[in-house]
């Protein structure tokens, strides 16, 4: 019988930023079976290099990707743009201003997280949510879009997309962890209907 195997990861701490709570997360789900965890660095080029042999390797079954956002209630991310336009520079010193991240690439990929029950779900454990149209334009946006278009290159149509996380100040690790706990409780249980309706938004 296959196991789904699930990837899970977030950014280290960046800039002003003392700790990043995807780190945190996905530091706290590291040892548990059927997951696999990363933790990216906050530039643009190592982040998607190390995103890619990360998917090559593992071939997971899902994907979650985790990231900060000067919010209060963990938000669920519709598309990833094909956009890198930020007046912040990355780790690296890289700035980036009205860049594709590929070039001959769609304009956008949409999730294709199951994101309805995602959002069911969190509710049901009166965790704060909130929809999103897109990630941003900086690290991100980058990296949902790199993992977006791996997968439609793969073939393999599985569902991979982003939420955002707030500061641990507006809302406390446990309960941040809860909720990601919760969605991948959805993932693990094999709930496809929104994923399919999101794979089925992004063919048209």
């Amino acid at each position: 019988m296959h196991t789904k195997r699930i990837a899970v990861a977030g950014f280290a701490p960046f800039g002003a930023h003392a700790e990043n709570p995807s780190e945190r997360v996905v530091r706290a789900l590291a040892n548990e079976p059927g997951l696999a965890t990363a933790v990216l660095p906050v530039a643009y080029r190592r982040a998607a290099s190390q995103l890619v042999e990360t998917l090559e390797r593992l071939r997971p079954d899902a994907l979650l990707l985790l990231g900060r956002y000067e919010g209060e209630a963990i938000r669920l991310e519709r598309v990833a743009l094909n956009l890198d336009d930020a007046a912040a520079a990355d780790e690296d010193g890289e700035r980036r201003s009205g860049t594709p991240i590929l070039p001959e690439g769609p304009v956008g990929h949409w999730s294709t997280l199951p994101l309805e029950a995602f959002a069911s779900v969190l509710a049901s454990r009166a965790l704060p949510f909130v929809w999103s149209r897109d990630a941003g334009c900086f690290l991100c946006n980058h990296v949902f879009y790199v993992a977006r278009d791996w997968v439609e290159q793969s073939g393999r149509r599985i569902p991979c997309g982003f939420v955002h996380l707030p500061p641990l100040e507006a809302l406390a690790l446990e309960r941040q962890l809860a909720g990601v706990r919760a969605c991948l409780e959805v993932l693990a249980s094999g709930c496809s209907r929104s994923s399919e309706a999101a794979r089925a938004r992004g063919s048209r």
